[in-house]
């Protein structure tokens, strides 16, 4: 057992099940800037990075250059396969390159299953993707992502054995791939999240259409695992919030 609290009223049922599939959050804001706000106390680490005064929500942690990282640790969805996930985080990137989620069985991004599981292609567009045992799936966005200082985007990545891997902009379905049913995982645990890095994994780890080899520069805010696949609506939820 770990992790015991006891409320004082009964909570709803979305409060609930938002407990109990929320794996990790991360706002990144200065006063706790690497703490996290989930329900496990992830551990954490992170190299060269500030804090934007002004994020999505509060402040924001940014990535300057191609040391910059930050990286959680203990996500046992990434170890079992067909385990529906989703992520959600905001960003402003000063370019469109790079990594922004990676996962690995070992901390210094490499191991025996490592893949960036979003991130820009080489011609700039967004990217999700997974592992089906056989090969990197993945579905890219159509449009750009803005480059500006005063705008946030909203990205969010499901997978589930029923609907596939979707990938949300901004409250919006933006590409899918329904026959991707299978979720090939590493079967080992503790799993490691790296933000704005792929660290020595770079050219090493399943690659599929991201350019993990440029560093992504620039801010995210709000970082969100789940062990569920978020509805539209909880993406919605999420987005307005």
């Amino acid at each position: 057992m770990d992790k015991l609290t006891i409320s004082r009223r009964a909570k709803s049922a979305c409060e609930i099940l938002e407990d109990a599939t929320l794996a990790a959050r991360f706002p990144f804001d200065n006063v706790a800037t690497l703490v996290d706000f989930g329900p496990n106390s992830i551990s954490t680490s992170a190299s060269s990075y500030s804090i934007l005064s002004s994020g999505h929500s509060l402040q924001a942690i940014k990535f300057n250059d191609s040391n910059s990282y930050f990286q959680a640790s203990g996500f046992t969805q990434f170890s079992i396969n067909n385990q529906p996930f989703s992520i959600s985080l905001w960003i402003q990137p000063e370019s469109r390159s790079g990594t922004l989620v990676h996962i690995s069985t070992l901390s210094t991004g490499l191991g025996l299953w490592c893949l960036s599981l979003i991130g820009f292609a080489s011609n700039g567009t967004l990217v999700a993707q997974i592992y089906n045992g056989t090969t990197v799936l993945s579905v890219m966005a159509s449009t750009l992502i803005p480059l500006s200082s005063s705008f946030w985007t909203h990205i969010v990545q499901t997978w589930s054995s029923t609907n596939g891997l979707r990938l949300y902009i901004d409250n919006v379905l933006v590409a899918s791939l329904p026959s991707a049913t299978t979720f090939s995982a590493s079967g080992i645990t503790p799993n490691y999240a790296t933000l704005a890095s792929s660290l020595l994994g770079s050219g090493s780890c399943l690659a599929g259409a991201i350019n993990a080899t440029s560093p992504f520069t620039g801010g995210i805010d709000d970082f969100k695992i789940y062990s569920r696949e978020l509805s539209a609506t909880d993406v919605c939820t999420l987005y307005i919030s």
